[in-house]
């Protein structure tokens, strides 16, 4: 008696988490978009490419949503460390998501991934504290068969409808390991915003100075300091190697991007100081914004490369934006003159603080863009 051949799934999906920190924090009040594995799709096919229909994937970008995932039953969702747990779904939706779907070429080598994508939440939804308790422990993990996963050949979707109905619907394999992260409820740090600001014209010959403002403001009452060495706007010079670091300018007819100047300098050692210059702590409340400036100079000037205008052209229009540069560092509530004072070596102590427990800043771009014409 011959055994019959198991049909081969034209893809696979793998949950993979052996790559993430054991028992990585889940916060849910600091608002942060968080990354809990990623799927990797591997196909069978080595002339077709495929379509993948999935639940939970979205279509702004490759990646899958886990609260819709765990609405589908996709995903399964226990509390770790009870027998016999069942599994947690978050609530409905107001809006029923629509099944997102990506498309798979054809293999170019046995077992080699042809698309992978992250599993993504916000961890401050309302869903997630109506359903997950602080301090505990939860495991995530595939579901073998729970939730809406197919495929279909992408050659014969394209005489047929879009949400592929009409099409021939094929299984997906399904495998993975098991993601365990805690939850925890700290306090949200402060807010911070930037916000551009830049006169409409610039001279690109002439004494008239061309300077641009980044505006640091934040939503707390309570005064705290910020380290922003390492940074673009930091006092020590060769941290802003490009203007583009700071601002995203582009001319307004073209869409194209400006290409600043750029320097790069290569040491045997670290250049910055051992603690960093009292000048690169910024005080900052509700009332108190910090306030960035930043001149550039024309076209004749030659002592400095990075700081010039050299990029942009003589009667063309442009409009700017605050580019995102990376977080700050370190930040603490407090004065600034109370929490640099004493000696390095006090200061070093007084600043060994635990950014997991307080929370890291994330700088939010604020207004409009800014335009701006430049003149010969």
């Amino acid at each position: 008696m011959t055994t019959p051949d198991v049909p081969i799934n034209i893809l696979s999906l793998r949950f993979e988490a052996e790559n993430l920190a054991t028992n990585r924090k889940f916060q849910l009040n600091r608002k942060r978009l968080c990354d809990l594995g990623h799927i990797v799709i591997t196909t069978s096919e080595e002339e077709r490419s495929v379509t993948l229909f999935c639940d939970g994937l979205t279509t702004t970008r490759t990646g899958l949503d886990l609260l819709e995932a765990l609405r589908s039953g996709l995903f399964k969702l226990v509390e770790s460390g009870k027998d016999n747990a069942s599994v947690i779904k978050p609530p409905a939706a107001a809006t029923p998501s629509q099944m997102g779907k990506c498309n798979v070429p054809p293999r170019s080598s046995p077992q080699r991934r042809q698309v992978s994508f992250d599993i993504l939440t916000d961890t401050t939804h309302a869903a997630w504290k109506d359903v997950l308790q602080p301090g505990q422990t939860y495991g995530l993990r595939l579901s073998k068969a729970n939730g809406q996963v197919y495929a279909c050949y992408t050659d014969e979707l394209e005489d047929l409808s879009e949400d592929g109905l009409s099409a021939q619907k094929h299984p997906v394999g399904r495998e993975g390991d098991t993601y365990y992260f805690s939850v925890h409820d700290d306090p949200a740090p402060p807010r911070i915003f930037a916000r551009l600001e830049m006169p409409h014209q610039a001279h690109l010959t002439g004494p008239i100075p061309f300077t641009f403002i980044i505006e640091y403001t934040t939503n707390s009452l309570e005064p705290f300091v910020v380290d922003k060495s390492r940074t673009p706007v930091s006092v020590f010079e060769q941290d802003l190697k490009s203007i583009g670091q700071l601002i995203d300018c582009r001319d307004n007819d073209t869409g194209e991007k400006v290409s600043w100047g750029a320097a790069f300098i290569c040491y045997d050692y670290d250049p910055h100081p051992v603690f960093p210059d009292d000048d690169d702590f910024i005080e900052i409340s509700a009332d108190k914004p910090w306030r960035f400036e930043c001149t550039l100079g024309n076209l004749d000037n030659e002592e400095e490369y990075v700081r010039s205008m050299e990029g942009l052209e003589a009667g063309r229009t442009y409009r700017a934006q605050f580019a995102g540069h990376r977080d700050f560092g370190r930040w603490q509530y407090g004065r600034k003159v109370d929490l640099l004072s004493g000696s390095r070596e006090e200061k070093m102590k007084r600043w060994d603080v635990d950014m997991e427990k307080l929370g890291y800043l994330d700088i939010e771009r604020l207004g409009e863009d800014v335009y701006f014409e430049t003149v010969a």
